[in-house]
């Protein structure tokens, strides 16, 4: 008699919650580029055939991640888009970026704005393309709402804005020191609007 300890049958599955939280984690650090397929099944802890089964491909499962990483995060913005005056709107939406970029056990920078930064997969940068237009669409129409004469243009500076933020939070800029810069920029947007 043979005595062997595999298993028969399917293998178990994954949490595919938990995989997504994984990959989040991955990206978010790394880039959607620099997070290779083998460092995403050595994390999850399942084989590449596992991860296609489960979703797709590797831009489907950023998108998930990406998916994930707004639910994070959109609480953070809340505020801003609950003001009724373009100046507590500008400083609260600074305000809320520096905070959600350089949250604790957490990436650093906005995974949006900065996570295809150099990919050349067309299926992911399409995905974080269509997020950044329809938040600039959020943004025009709250800058309109506030009554801001040239809505398009503030909110390019806005987006522009946050960009640079999340830059500067993946460089390591401290938070206090982001908080002064972007404190000022809105200043210069109110200045003007």
């Amino acid at each position: 008699m043979t005595v062997t300890n595999k298993k028969r049958g399917r293998p178990r599955g994954f949490d595919k919650k938990k995989a997504q939280a994984i990959a989040l984690q991955l990206f978010w650090e790394d880039g959607y580029e620099a997070t290779g397929l083998s460092k995403l099944t050595k994390a999850i802890g399942v084989g590449a055939p596992s991860l296609y089964a489960a979703f797709g491909s590797k831009a489907q499962l950023f998108e998930k991640a990406v998916n994930l990483y707004q639910t994070q995060c959109t609480p953070f913005f809340q505020d801003a888009f609950a003001a009724d005056n373009l100046t507590d709107f500008t400083h609260l939406l600074f305000d809320s970026a520096v905070k959600s970029y350089t949250q604790e056990n957490a990436g650093r920078g906005c995974l949006v704005l900065d996570g295809t930064r150099n990919a050349s997969d067309p299926e992911a940068l399409e995905i974080t393309q269509k997020i950044r237009e329809n938040f600039h669409q959020q943004l025009v129409e709250k800058l309109t709402q506030l009554g801001v004469k040239k809505p398009q243009q503030t909110a390019d500076v806005c987006q522009t804005t946050m960009t640079g933020l999340s830059g500067a939070a993946r460089h390591g800029l401290p938070r206090d020191k982001m908080h002064n810069v972007a404190q000022t920029l809105a200043q210069g947007i109110c200045a003007k609007p």
